[in-house]
């Protein structure tokens, strides 16, 4: 796996050994960032769900200013701070053990908003993705212009909150990615 433009692009990250853990492939996440567009200067990125990191890792390297990554494992935290430590991202990356959920409502109440919030929840929870999409509409977390990343299988469908709407869906292979966006 290995980042795939901006600053450090080419640069290899570290991953899990298990097959269970599905990081974003380097195609998907190449795909996502021609949709979002190739520099994202002076955004702030959420990662929810990090596993390896490399969603927000791709940021950092295409110009985010800062990105704060959650994830419960403990395993997924070891790993993203050796890859942000890896590209040298250590000081503009904020990493989280904590529930996506409980990590919204504590970013909400501490008043932080991100342009970008990507969520790769585990496939099988698609409840689990609706839930924290219907979160980030609530709670105030998605700046004004702000865009929702959701990946999930092919085989499944989002169904938005209300408050929320489909931008865009793309299809790569086995992953089916939306782009969302409050409605104004």
């Amino acid at each position: 796996m290995r980042i795939t433009g901006g600053a450090r692009k080419g640069t290899r990250l570290a991953t899990f050994g298990h097959r269970l853990i599905r990081p974003t492939t380097d195609r998907v996440r190449e795909a996502i960032f021609n949709v979002l567009g190739q520099t994202l200067e002076g955004k702030r990125v959420l990662d929810l769900f990090a596993g390896t990191g490399a969603m927000a890792i791709e940021s950092l390297s295409r110009g985010a200013k800062e990105t704060t990554l959650v994830d419960l494992s403990a395993r997924a935290i070891e790993v993203i701070k050796r890859n942000l430590g890896l590209c040298g991202y250590t000081q503009r990356a904020r990493v989280v053990k904590k529930d996506a959920l409980a990590a919204l409502r504590e970013l909400s109440e501490k008043g932080r908003t991100f342009d970008i919030i990507f969520i790769d929840a585990p496939y099988e929870r698609v409840e689990l993705t609706e839930k924290t999409v219907e979160h980030i509409a609530t709670t105030g977390v998605l700046s004004p212009d702000g865009i929702i990343v959701c990946e999930l299988s092919r085989h499944q469908v989002l169904e938005p909150p209300p408050g929320v709407r489909v931008i865009k869906e793309k299809r790569y292979g086995d992953t089916r990615v939306y782009f969302l966006e409050k409605e104004q």
